[in-house]
């Protein structure tokens, strides 16, 4: 089966169920020698309608939202019931092989259709903890692929036969950080300086910016090199200081994770996969509103592994300062890579795509 093949992709809604769809995608692509067509299912008003089309591939928006942002639970069997006729229509049109679904409602309609067209259906897990999506799902699923080995304790024995442990897939621009003498003097700090990296993602994490505001003097004046990303909704208006970078957006993101010796952010899934092939210790601000608990979940598996360590959202502004100068002053920060790089799966998207074809009948 070397002929052109057609996937058909359910990710989006954040850029943790999209990323490592795309990158399982180039991966796809490198190994059959672009002899993949891909086709993207999400809505039109979320981060996947802008970038999956920037990146060259096809998208289709369909009409599905979660049962709290639905109008009305009335209407929502008919919307789900749309979204799969026109998952169903794109399959047809488009001589689609299989599925790849990353979780969240939107996986739901291309999944079950995937079923009724009886398509091999590869369901992506990123989280500890899989969602209510992928765990709908799994009765149909062809295999489920993992992050965690851990993850196998949430899903039902009857589905254990159908799991496949192989990491994150992270895109392939994360997978070259550069020294981190090469990005220090890039970003012009020196090279024996204590250095901190902060971020939020693109939005921002309100509790972590102002823990940082509150704590960035004495940072400064025990001499820490602080690089901050505060997101789009927060700005700074404070000082300036020759050891301190404050953006809004971070587009070299590789060149922050390699000048830093510590990370403070959020525990999503693709942050925490990049924080251990980067190697780099953390101190993790789990999301509390997160659906499923899972950025706990995510934290939790790093700081029992010597990784990280876990703040609380409502607790870092009064232990965020105490914590960095403990680490940094017990000299913990070099176990703690070790210990990051010895969970890193760094070949996950290879992996993952060499699986999708196996299972399809693709020679390799």
């Amino acid at each position: 089966m070397n002929d052109k093949i057609s996937i058909l992709i359910a990710a989006g809604g954040t850029g943790g169920h999209l990323f490592p769809a795309i990158a399982v995608c180039e991966q796809l692509n490198d190994i059959t020698g672009g002899r993949c067509d891909f086709h993207f299912v999400g809505t039109a008003d979320k981060i996947e309608s802008r970038v999956v089309p920037s990146l060259g591939y096809n998208f289709n928006a369909i009409n599905i939202s979660g049962i709290k942002k639905s109008l009305s639970i009335l209407l929502l069997p008919f919307q789900i019931a749309s979204a799969i006729n026109k998952c169903r229509k794109l399959i047809r049109e488009n001589n689609i092989s299989a599925v790849i679904a990353t979780g969240a409602y939107l996986s739901f309609p291309p999944g079950y259709a995937a079923r009724l067209h009886n398509l091999p259906l590869f369901l992506l897990e990123s989280n500890v903890r899989p969602g209510k999506a992928i765990k709908s799902l799994c009765k149909y699923a062809t295999k489920i692929i993992t992050s965690f080995d851990e993850s196998i304790n949430y899903f039902e024995k009857s589905y254990h036969d159908k799991i496949v442990t192989l990491g994150n897939p992270i895109r392939k621009q994360f997978l070259n950080f550069p020294s981190k003498i090469d990005a220090r003097s890039k970003l012009g700090i020196p090279h024996d300086q204590k250095t901190i990296f902060v971020f939020g993602g693109s939005l921002g994490a309100s509790a972590i910016n102002k823990a940082v505001e509150k704590h960035l003097d004495s940072l400064l004046e025990s001499g820490y090199f602080v690089l901050w990303q505060t997101g789009k909704y927060y700005q700074y208006n404070g000082i300036k200081h020759e050891n301190l970078i404050v953006k809004e957006f971070i587009d070299d993101i590789a060149d922050y994770y390699a000048a830093a010796d510590l990370v403070v952010c959020r525990s999503g899934a693709t942050t925490v996969w990049e924080l251990t092939v980067a190697a780099k210790p953390a101190i993790l601000v789990p999301l509390p509103s997160a659906s499923n608990n899972e950025q706990l979940f995510n934290a939790e598996i790093l700081k029992k592994n010597g990784a990280a360590e876990i703040i609380l959202n409502d607790e870092i502004e009064a232990i965020l300062l105490d914590m960095i100068n403990s680490l940094f002053s017990d000299d913990k920060l070099a176990r703690m890579s070790d210990a990051a790089r010895k969970l890193a799966r760094p070949n996950a998207a290879r992996d993952v795509a060499i699986e999708v074809l196996k299972t399809i009948g693709y020679e390799l």
